[in-house]
């Protein structure tokens, strides 16, 4: 009986070791030297940027967390105008959370007008994005493939 019993907890443990693993998500210089910041308006998170004042993207928490920016950059060399920004978007779950990095593609040139947004990581293991010059896709876990063409 007492072997059963540390069974279960040693596997209920195994989730919360592995949450742990990627959490806290690491904040890329990019956030700080693109002066990213969150600021919240009518009870509703947004991402603002001192170096991009026409930029104002809502962040979309998947828990009750205020969202932390982690990653911002220009992937694509021809098109400077669109750009990606990665927070964590808060770890829902009940028995076991599953924490989610969401990420945004943007682009610069039209006040921030989105292009595409979906998970990054999710449950610690990262989502593949592709990117081609002319379009980016996910295959996002919980919203299914999404593309879109590139401004």
């Amino acid at each position: 009986m007492q072997k059963r019993l540390l069974a279960a907890a040693v596997a209920a443990l195994i989730p919360a070791a592995a949450w742990a693993e990627c959490y806290p998500f690491e904040v890329h210089a990019s956030i700080e030297e693109n002066q990213w910041s969150v600021i919240w308006q009518n009870d509703e998170p947004y991402a603002i940027s001192e170096m991009y004042q026409n930029v104002k993207l809502p962040l979309y928490p998947q828990a009750p967390v205020t969202p932390q920016l982690l990653y911002f950059d220009r992937p694509i060399t021809d098109r400077p105008n669109v750009a990606v920004l990665r927070y964590y978007a808060g770890s829902p779950g009940t028995s076991v959370l599953v924490p989610i990095v969401e990420q945004v593609v943007f682009d610069l040139a039209d006040a921030g007008k989105e292009v595409l947004r979906g998970a990054y990581i999710e449950n610690c293991d990262r989502v593949d994005w592709e990117w081609t010059q002319e379009t980016v896709a996910v295959g996002d876990p919980g919203m299914g493939y999404q593309k879109s063409t590139l401004p």
